[in-house]
């Protein structure tokens, strides 16, 4: 992708994914708690998907080039840009010869290690910890069926979603390191408030619920930005690399979200939230400063990619 449309394409990528948890609870909302076999084996359709990504979609050609695979590095291009491979110059580079990666190369760019797994790490403890409590705790506090419960999390993915579509645009226009930023602080703000009012009223509507809502337009719509950004503070030849390393770190988030933030309270049960009610806002006070560091991380220590072309990206992180 041109450097001037890298964020926006990259964000939309993202917004598949609430699409996704959005069926997910339609799904969970209207089929009946004795079908849940059937719900686990439509999930296992999508990963059909993986094999046609396998057989259509070629390497990216700035990888192929640095492999010195010219001719493939052409095709791969004229396939994105829908030409005829013949239409196109053969990429020239100075011939590199292919190496292993090593994952202690990673640590040669210790401000790219700390925005890219730091960023990861508080987004996903943040997003894991409301989603996977959130329908328990309205089932607990409102007292309503989890049926009722998964209806509730459809207003959360669409918000979430939409989310994504703005920062998705956000990214190219206020640049990578304070759309990060607004993250963190619209989603910690917003998470904290909601916890502080979880038995308040908005016009006879709960709080909680349009409070975590309007959280999930930051919390899950900052993907849009955390993912693609990973990718993009690292040189070419830890790119992919560094981005998993990135995610694979954020994804302790999964259970130091709720697991930590049952330890925290005194929970005896840490699949659940069976909490005492006063200690509520505590928990979702913890929950919403791991969003506040990671915007914090973003902002003051991101490396600003917005425009810039990978080749520049290059130059300036080895010059770095």
């Amino acid at each position: 992708m041109p450097a001037r449309k890298r964020g926006w394409v990259g964000g939309l990528v993202t917004c598949v994914i609430p699409l996704g948890v959005g069926l997910g609870a339609v799904l969970g909302a209207f089929m009946g708690a004795d079908q849940w076999r059937l719900l686990f084996a439509i999930g296992v359709l999508p990963s059909v998907l993986v094999l046609l990504v396998r057989l259509w979609v070629p390497e990216s050609p700035v990888w192929l080039v640095r492999q010195g695979r010219y001719e493939e590095a052409r095709k791969s291009l004229a396939w994105a840009l829908q030409v005829k491979p013949e239409s196109l110059p053969l990429p020239s580079a100075p011939a590199v010869e292919p190496s292993k990666v090593s994952w202690f190369e990673l640590f040669k760019y210790p401000r790219s290690l700390l925005v890219s797994w730091l960023g990861n790490a508080g987004a996903q403890t943040g997003v894991y910890g409301v989603t996977l409590w959130a329908p328990s705790l309205f089932v607990l506090l409102l007292k309503v069926t989890p049926q009722e419960a998964a209806k509730m999390m459809i207003l959360l993915t669409v918000m979430g979603f939409i989310g994504r579509l703005s920062f998705s645009y956000l990214s190219d226009a206020i640049g990578r390191r304070a759309g990060g930023g607004l993250i963190g602080l619209g989603a910690g703000v917003l998470i904290i408030v909601a916890g502080y009012n979880y038995n308040a009223t908005i016009m006879g509507l709960s709080a909680l619920w349009l409070l975590l809502a309007l959280a999930f337009f930051f919390a899950d719509g900052g993907f849009a930005i955390v993912g693609p950004y990973a990718a993009e503070v690292w040189p070419s030849h830890l790119r992919t690399t560094g981005m998993g390393s990135a995610y694979g770190f954020g994804g302790i988030g999964k259970i130091i979200g709720p697991l930590g933030l049952a330890l925290i309270v005194g929970s005896n049960n840490y699949l659940k939230p069976d909490v005492p009610l006063p200690q509520i806002p505590t928990a979702f006070l913890y929950l919403g400063c791991w969003f506040l560091m990671a915007g914090a991380v973003y902002y003051f220590f991101g490396l600003e990619t917005k425009g810039k072309s990978i080749a520049q990206i290059d130059r300036e992180l080895v010059t770095a």
